[in-house]
């Protein structure tokens, strides 16, 4: 691989010096040859790294390797801004261009001259409210075209639904994608409809695109229960799923033939694409009291998949679309070719001890791109050629955080108040450890189905740079765990949930890695509710709080959902379910909202939400703020611009990390 790629006269490239020996020594000890990005020697950094070095957006995202492995495309930093850049292995540059505020979400390579790259936004768009919308920019590398699907076609909405399939046809590249026709238009009329209880907005088609004459073919209608399709490699509908609300029933059919048939209270059921042969499918069930990934046979049997296991990611054939292997809790793919899972093990034998994160690989697997982090590592990208026996470092998430100054990670185990089997990321700060040290709760978004992991947090490590032990506690409803682990986190999310933390807490300060008299809890979205929850709901406990994008009080905020998706949507019986309206023995969720408890609040609160946020909106930190003053209590809030729920911009990015340090250090001081 070359040593760096040129674009504009400036030089694009990856890690640093210390990141190189470490890559090189890991190479070693593979029997690799290795080589990895030259670099001039850096200034000596401070100590500890600015902030800056943590709240940026990685230096490269949405890394994804082209079919024939000769090709990279990302999202990187040049020269301080981010480009999509297209490239190849020796380091030409094919496409490049800088994309500004745009929120790129995803690079997908169809072949090895056509590329995809998916960004989003937030506004309001043919009189639906305020939203997240989907665009995809189709690029031709033969051709230098960049083209925006569904753009000037009157015919539909710009923005889409969804990619499903793509895939090479007698030499043309296409793309399968879902979106709702403009009324009167090739889909007939599309009228919402709200008297169901669900909001439908329109329904989408399913339509195929050729990416290199962008003429458009229905490749299936869809109805209001009818919006998922599975393509077979011939690029047919191999499967389709029904929906219906009024009976909770999920189908599968194959042609007029159903297949496949259960009931999904939740709405957690959906098609998966094809299982291990092209005449199976893969059901995926998400629903809490059995997570299963089911192969549906075409007589209508199905097997479970590695029933009782933890599945975090799927792996399909790029060409077929056939299921090749799975990722069992976040772990080396486990792959059911015996050949093909022997080069992966050959690949990643001298990370062991690393989180490996894999984005991409040829077919045959004789190059992959995977990503490590932990131990020293703040996240490396990777390309491993197992033809030449060689290896590169692409380039690294934080450079600026070299490996000694990147702090310790590690499992913390502990029981809940009730007995429950409990777990938690501890991340110290790097240097000599001193015990009883102040500490930081930071508690995951979800809430349920989310885990951390002992990986790189760039706010973890922002935090234990300033001194401060990071706790992030994987509460009950955390994912990761298994299905009964997950399902026991419905009706607690104000509650057993929050105990949970303070158990850690608890337990931490009993084992002498902290100073619980010195704590803050700092969180987002559900982790923000946790945050103003820790200081009404809770009390006693710390000594200031910031929360970001969170819910301040639940029965607005159901109101909100039920007006925004209907209260037969997916989202309003999620959140029911998780806040245990109607659970027999649960308190009314007003009783566990904190803008309605702020007269109780304990401690100072800082509140920051971005003013696009489609999630949560920024009312509820809004409410949040009226009730502290009205009571007479400590509160700041920030809004951030033109910043949505996941903090996708780099520079509300850093102002938030800022903030939150400052906040925490000005209240819990480290020394």
């Amino acid at each position: 691989m070359g040593a760096k790629a040129s674009f504009a006269g400036v030089e694009y490239g990856g890690a640093g010096v210390a990141y190189l020996r470490w890559a090189v020594g890991a190479l070693a000890a593979l029997g690799l040859g290795g080589t990895a990005l030259a670099q001039p020697q850096p200034a000596p950094q401070p100590s500890p790294p600015p902030l800056e070095a943590y709240g940026r957006l990685p230096t490269v995202t949405s890394l994804s390797l082209s079919p024939s492995g000769e090709r990279l495309a990302s999202v990187g930093d040049v020269n301080g801004k981010r480009v999509v850049l297209v490239r190849t292995l020796t380091g030409t540059v094919l496409f490049a261009s800088p994309v500004g505020n745009e929120k790129v979400r995803s690079i997908d390579w169809v072949d090895d001259d056509h590329v995809l790259v998916t960004v989003s936004g937030t506004g309001s768009f043919d009189q639906i409210d305020i939203s997240e919308f989907f665009f995809t920019l189709s690029l031709n590398l033969r051709t230098q075209k960049a083209t925006w699907l569904f753009a000037g076609n009157p015919k539909f909405l710009a923005f889409h639904l969804g990619i499903d399939r793509t895939l090479v046809l007698n030499g043309h590249p296409y793309v399968y994608i879902r979106n709702v026709p403009r009324e009167g238009q090739v889909g007939g009329s599309r009228i919402a409809d709200r008297n169901s209880g669900y909001w439908t907005r329109g329904y989408p088609d399913l339509f195929r695109i050729d990416l290199d004459t962008n003429v458009i073919d229905v490749a299936a209608k869809g109805t209001d229960t009818v919006h998922e399709w599975t393509i077979a490699p011939d690029g047919s509908v191999a499967a389709f799923a029904n929906m219906d609300l009024s009976t909770n029933n999920f189908t599968v059919y194959r042609g007029e033939d159903p297949i496949f048939s259960r009931k999904s209270p939740r709405l957690t059921l959906g098609l998966a694409g094809l299982g291990r042969r092209p005449d199976t499918v893969l059901v995926e069930d998400d629903a809490a009291e059995g997570a299963q990934l089911l192969e549906v046979e075409p007589g209508g049997g199905y097997r479970i998949l590695f029933p009782g296991q933890n599945i975090t990611a799927r792996y399909h054939n790029p060409t077929t679309g056939l299921l090749i292997g799975v990722s069992l809790d976040h772990q080396i793919p486990t792959l059911f070719d015996k050949g093909l899972q022997a080069k992966l093990d050959a690949a990643t034998k001298p990370f062991a001890g690393r989180t490996i994160l894999f984005n991409s690989w040829t077919e045959d697997l004789g190059r992959i791109v995977f990503r490590t982090e932990g131990a020293g590592d703040s996240g490396t990208y990777w390309l491993v050629d197992l033809k030449a026996h060689a290896a590169s470092v692409i380039d690294n998430d934080y450079p600026g955080v070299p490996p000694e100054q990147t702090a310790p990670v590690r499992m913390y185990h502990y029981k809940a108040s009730d007995g429950l089997a409990l777990d938690g990321v501890l991340t110290l700060p790097p240097g000599a450890e001193r015990r009883k040290r102040p500490v930081v709760v930071l508690p995951h978004g979800g809430p349920i189905g989310v885990h951390d992991r002992d990986g790189f947090d760039w706010m973890a490590q922002a935090l234990a740079s300033r001194g401060y032990v990071v706790f992030q506690p994987n509460y009950r409803g955390s994912g990761g765990h298994g299905p009964a682990f997950e399902q026991a986190g419905y009706g607690e999310f104000g509650r057993r949930m929050l105990s949970d933390m303070s158990d850690g807490l608890a337990a931490l300060a009993a084992d002498g890695l902290v100073d619980a008299k010195r704590a803050c809890i700092v969180g987002f979205s559900y982790g923000g509710y946790a945050a103003m929850a820790g200081i009404t709901v809770q009390q006693g406990l710390y000594r200031c709080a910031v929360a970001g994008s969170g819910v301040a009080d639940l029965p607005m905020f159901l109101d909100w959902e039920e007006e925004r998706s209907g209260w037969k949507s997916e989202a309003v019986r999620f959140w029911r379910e998780a806040l245990g309206v109607g659970k027999a023995g649960a308190a009314p969720v007003a009783s566990i909202s904190p803008s309605r408890l702020a007269a109780r609040a304990d401690a100072p609160l800082l509140l920051i939400h971005g003013r696009n946020d489609t999630v949560v909106p920024l009312i509820q930190s809004e409410q949040m703020e009226r009730a502290m003053k009205a009571a007479g209590k400590s509160v700041q809030l920030i809004v951030t611009e033109g910043e949505d729920h996941w903090l996708s911009k780099s520079e509300t990015r850093l102002a938030t990390l800022k903030a939150a340090v400052a906040f925490v250090q000005q209240h819990n001081p480290a020394d």
